[in-house]
């Protein structure tokens, strides 16, 4: 009985840790900043929001020249 316990014990935090392992793996969603044109991680501190969209970038100064002339880094749709 009480080898059925440990086995079972083992089993579930077997289990336990391939899940967080799992989720750790994971990559994060990619954006393209429209001020560089590189790829970069979605990052919500690198974000800025124009006419109801987000928009992402690779640092500061970019976010900022966005901010300052959005219209001019918008592609027309």
């Amino acid at each position: 009985m009480r080898r059925r316990v440990v086995a079972v014990a083992l089993l579930l935090m077997l289990a336990a840790s391939m899940m967080v392992f799992a989720q750790a793996k994971k990559t994060p969603e990619k954006a393209k900043d429209p001020v560089c044109g590189i790829m970069v991680d979605k990052d919500p501190d690198l974000s800025a929001n124009h006419k109801g969209e987000t928009y992402y970038f690779c640092s500061k100064a970019d976010m900022d020249k966005f901010k300052k002339e959005p219209e001019k880094y918008v592609k027309k749709k």
